[in-house]
């Protein structure tokens, strides 16, 4: 446990609930999925996890797999709480009251509840879907990087206090069993207690992050772009007048009625809010599939549900991605995160001690990240709103399940990394003869450099990074 010391960790059982899936099924045969299929369906980042089956490039000669550094989003989810179910629901119930519902509202009305009902117990949680697709990815890693394992080094795997994290966490370890049989070599399963997780939650720590993502520039830059856009009212009226009569529509454009969540923050306000509330609904319904069928595409056109996913991409661009030219805040509170990957990648190496470092995280997580390795995609600011969907990709970058994977090789103490997302080979932003193979020293040079910049230093402790998000991100 050197290479964690620093780490205040809480621990939980590994013990599997009957919740867990065993799929020996997936094992032997994961069928290959279009990635493109959530694209089109204009999924954002709910897309569910776009696997691919490829034949990875052989490692150079002499070369094989020694470590593995893991970091992940959970699987496909439930709605995380109870807002735009809830919000839409007492909108129709007033409706019904006042005489405004229509037989289209009626039917929406009857297909919310459904949905309510199936999320009752579970809102923030893994789907059925979710449980499978993590575990899938256990058993493919497994089977692919069997090597890594069978020198029984022990295995580390680290989740978030949500509940989704933890869960993610044990349906991989348990797919990953599946996969190594006996081979499996000891595992420990622990979480960060909430409000001191500098690495997997950095965004809730970091007090300058914070005040940016509610009131930063991005949002007068969003706002200026928006009120030039005549789409979002005239899609807002053609979705929601579906729904309601005329006069219930007009008192809710003139911002004279307001429904809260289940926190009692006010989220439907306008048939903006409305319609953007049901586009929510029918991008999470694609990752509840198993526990029941729900067409709320029904009420939208190809260009609407576009139109619709280009708001969240953007809200979720600027808010936590590579947002505008004139800031670094967003990525760089995922500083810390990068230091625990290089410190413990290294510390494994030289001491020989773990196969892999698993770590079950959030969309929230994975975007900054991705953005501060320099990912290709990735990592471009942009100041017009109407350029970043040609630039960065939600459903690429941070669908269900995303990952993003450090693989060490090692030829007479010599080592080379590759990095996978979404079980992809990708690129490192630097130059190397041997792709997607790279010199891990030359990469520890990379990052060193700009974690220095950043102002976090290597030896830095998980209490140093805590109060670094506090009192510099």
């Amino acid at each position: 446990m050197q290479a964690f010391a620093p780490r205040s960790l809480c621990l939980t059982a590994l013990a599997a609930t009957a919740w867990l899936y065993s799929s020996n099924a997936l094992a032997e045969n994961t069928p290959e999925v279009n990635p493109d299929a959530a694209i089109d369906a204009h999924l954002s980042t709910k897309s569910p996890y776009p696997y691919v089956a490829t034949r990875y490039t052989p490692a150079p000669e002499g070369y094989q797999p020694v470590f593995i550094n893991y970091v992940g989003r959970h699987g496909s989810r439930h709605l995380s709480s109870a807002k735009y179910d809830k919000t839409l629901n007492e909108l129709l119930a007033l409706a019904e009251r006042e005489q405004q519902l229509t037989n289209a509202g009626q039917a929406l009305q009857q297909q919310i509840a459904r949905l309510m009902e199936v999320e009752k117990d579970v809102y923030g949680e893994l789907s059925l879907s979710g449980g499978e697709e993590l575990n899938a990815i256990g058993q493919r890693m497994g089977k692919q990087f069997a090597d890594v394992f069978e020198s029984g080094r022990p295995i580390e795997a680290h989740a978030t206090y949500k509940d989704r994290a933890p869960q993610s966490r044990d349906h991989f370890l348990e797919g990953l069993k599946v996969a190594l049989g006996e081979q499996t070599p000891p595992i420990t399963a622990e979480q960060y207690a909430k409000g001191s997780d500098p690495y997997l939650r950095p965004y809730d720590l970091a007090t300058q992050y914070k005040a940016y993502k509610s009131g930063g520039e991005w949002q007068e830059v969003l706002e200026a772009y928006l009120d030039q856009q005549p789409k979002t009212a005239e899609f807002a009226h053609a979705i929601i007048s579906q729904f309601i009569g005329e006069e219930l529509y007009e008192a809710l454009s003139d911002g004279t009625l307001a429904f809260e969540d289940e926190k009692g923050r006010v989220k439907l306000r306008s048939p903006e809010d409305a319609a953007n509330n049901l586009y929510q609904l029918y991008i999470i319904a694609s990752n509840i599939t198993q526990e029941g069928t729900f067409d709320f595409g029904q009420y939208f056109t190809q260009d609407q549900l576009a139109w619709y996913e280009k708001l969240d991409i953007l809200e979720t661009y600027y808010a936590k991605g590579p947002s505008l030219t004139s800031t670094d805040l967003p990525q760089d509170i995922a500083a810390p995160l990068v230091k625990e990957l290089l410190i413990s990648t290294d510390n494994a190496l030289q001491d020989n001690n773990l196969s892999g470092i698993f770590n079950f995280a959030h969309a929230e997580t994975i975007i900054p990240l991705s953005s501060y390795l320099d990912i290709a995609g990735a990592n471009e600011s942009q100041d017009n709103p109407d350029l970043v969907a040609e630039i960065w990709k939600g459903s690429e970058i941070t669908p269900m399940g995303a990952n993003i994977q450090w693989i060490i090789y090692e030829n007479n103490g010599d080592h080379l990394i590759k990095m996978l997302r979404n079980e992809q080979e990708i690129a490192f932003p630097i130059t190397t003869d041997t792709f997607p193979y790279y010199s891990w020293e030359s990469i520890k040079d990379y990052y060193t450099e700009k974690l220095e910049n950043s102002g976090v230093a290597l030896n830095s402790t998980l209490e140093d990074n805590v109060e670094l998000l506090k009192n510099h991100f």
